[in-house]
C-alpha cells in the first residue's frame, strides 16, 4: 500500500463521523486561532517598536548622559569636589566627547543639542510652539514626502503630523514643499530672528520621541547659533547629552563593556532598547498569556484526538483485522491512523490560521479609525509566514503525538481476535 493509498484512505475514514470528527478540528481551531491572533499581535506591535527604535537611533545608539551630580540612590548624592567645574554642571563638553570618541568600539561622538525654537507659523499666520531634533543617521518613518538632507544647505523639516492641520495644510501631502517660519531667540539677550525652512516630508505619528519634528543639519547648526549668540564662552558648546554611534555587530557584551566604561567615568549611557524595553517585555508578557490559553485549548484538543481515534480504531477492528489478515503490516496500520491525526491537526490549523488572518484584518481596519486612529504605519495584528508555518508544524505535530497511542492500539491487534470482534 503506498502513501499515498494511505493518505485517501485516511482521509475517507476521517469522514466516516463527520460530527466527531468536527468538532475535535474545532478544538484544534481554537487553539490554532488564538495562538495565531496573538502572535499576529506580538508581531505587530513589536514592528512598531522597532520603527520607532530606528527612528531614534538603532540598536548601534548609545545616549549619555552626565552622572555627576546625579548620584546613586542606594549610596546618596555625590560628594562636591573642588578639582570640577560648577561653571556649568551636569554638561558634556567637546572635551568629554573627544574622550569618549578614543574609547574602544566607538565610531563617532555627537552632541545632542538643545534646539530652542519659540514658534512656528505658516499659511494661517497662527503661531504655535514647537520643538525638534537633529536627524543624524535616523532612518525617518515618513507619511508622505523625503527624509531632510544632510548635504544640502537649504534649511528643511520633516514635520511632526500634529502640526499639519494646526497650520493650515488640508494634508501631509498638502504640506510637502511648502515654507513655514521659524522664530529663534538668543538665550542671552532675547533676540528674536525669523528663519524660512521648507516642509520636505511629514513624519508618522511617534510613541518614543512624542514625534519632535526633524531638523536638517543646516537648519540645525543656524538655530544652535543664534540661541548660542552673545552667551559667555563658558556656556558655549556644552550640552545636556551627546550621542555614541558604536561599531556594528557588537555583541551585547561588548555593548555592556562600553556601558560599564562610561560608567566609570561619571556617564550615565542608555541604548533605546533599554529606553523602551519595559514596553516590549509587557508586550511579550502580555501575548505570551494569551498564548497559552491557546496552547490549553491544544491540550484539551490533543485529547479529543485520542478519544476521536480511540473510537474510530474500537468501529473498524474487524476492517483491521482483515486489512492485517490479508498482510498489512503493522507499521502500515500505524501509519494509516497516524495520517488521520495529522490530517485532524492540519484541517484545524489551516482554519484557525484563515480565522486569525480575517480577524486580524477586520481588527487593524477598526484600529485604523478609533483607538489607533492617528498612529500612522502601526498595523496591530502581522503575520509573518515563517511564523505561520511553525504554528501549522507544531500543532500538526501535537496531533500526530496524540494519535500515536490509538495508532499504537490499532498495529498491535490481533488479527484473529480483531475478526471475531463484535
Amino acid at each position: 500500500m503506498k502513501i499515498t493509498d494511505i493518505l485517501k484512505s485516511a482521509s475517507s475514514n476521517l469522514w466516516r463521523n463527520k460530527g466527531r470528527t468536527i468538532l475535535t478540528i474545532v478544538a484544534i481551531f481554537i487553539g490554532a486561532f488564538t495562538i495565531s491572533l496573538t502572535t499576529g499581535v506580538n508581531i505587530g506591535v513589536n514592528d512598531y517598536i522597532d520603527k520607532q527604535v530606528n527612528g531614534v537611533g538603532g540598536e548601534n545608539m548609545l545616549i549619555v548622559q552626565s552622572n555627576s551630580g546625579m548620584g546613586n540612590p542606594t549610596d546618596g548624592p555625590e560628594e562636591y569636589s573642588e578639582d570640577k567645574s560648577s561653571a556649568v554642571p551636569d554638561m558634556i563638553t567637546k572635551k568629554d566627547m573627544e574622550d569618549m570618541t578614543s574609547m574602544k568600539n566607538v565610531e563617532k561622538v555627537e552632541p545632542f543639542l538643545q534646539l530652542n525654537v519659540d514658534y512656528i507659523q505658516a499659511k494661517n499666520d497662527k503661531k504655535y510652539v514647537f520643538s525638534g531634533s537633529s536627524a543624524g543617521d535616523l532612518t525617518i518613518d515618513l507619511e508622505e514626502g523625503r527624509p531632510v538632507s544632510n548635504k544640502t544647505e537649504d534649511y528643511e523639516i520633516n514635520i511632526a503630523p500634529d502640526y499639519i492641520k494646526s497650520l493650515g495644510f488640508s494634508s501631509a501631502k498638502d504640506a510637502l514643499n511648502k515654507k513655514v517660519k521659524l522664530a529663534v531667540s538668543s538665550q542671552a539677550t532675547q533676540e528674536q530672528t525669523i528663519i524660512e525652512a521648507t516642509i520636505v516630508g511629514v513624519r508618522t505619528q511617534s510613541l518614543v520621541n512624542n514625534g519632535d519634528s526633524i531638523f536638517n543639519p543646516a537648519l540645525e547648526e543656524k538655530i544652535s547659533e543664534i540661541n548660542q549668540n552673545n552667551l559667555p564662552d563658558t556656556m558655549k558648546n556644552n550640552y545636556y547629552a551627546a550621542t555614541i554611534t558604536m561599531k556594528d555587530d557588537l555583541s551585547e557584551a561588548q555593548v555592556t563593556k562600553l556601558k560599564d566604561t562610561l560608567s566609570d567615568k561619571g556617564y550615565m549611557a542608555m541604548t533605546v532598547e533599554d529606553q523602551i524595553g519595559m514596553i516590549r517585555q509587557v508586550i511579550n508578557a502580555i501575548t505570551g498569556v494569551l498564548t497559552m490559553f491557546g496552547a490549553i485549548a491544544l491540550l484539551a484538543a490533543s485529547f479529543g484526538i485520542i478519544n476521536t481515534l480511540y473510537m474510530s480504531v474500537q468501529d473498524r477492528t474487524r476492517e483491521i483485522g482483515l486489512m492485517k489478515a490479508m498482510g498489512m503490516s503493522n507499521s502500515k496500520i500505524f501509519l494509516m491512523f497516524s495520517a488521520e491525526a495529522l490530517l485532524i491537526g492540519f484541517w484545524g490549523s489551516v482554519l484557525g490560521v484563515l480565522g486569525a488572518m480575517g480577524t486580524g484584518i477586520l481588527v487593524n481596519n477598526i484600529a485604523a479609525t478609533s483607538f489607533l486612529e492617528g498612529l500612522t504605519g502601526f498595523s496591530l495584528v502581522q503575520f509573518s509566514l515563517p511564523s505561520i508555518l511553525m504554528i501549522m508544524v507544531i500543532i500538526m505535530l501535537i496531533a500526530f503525538l496524540a494519535g500515536t497511542f490509538p495508532a499504537n492500539r490499532a498495529a498491535r491487534l490481533d488479527p484473529i481476535d480483531a475478526l471475531r470482534y463484535e
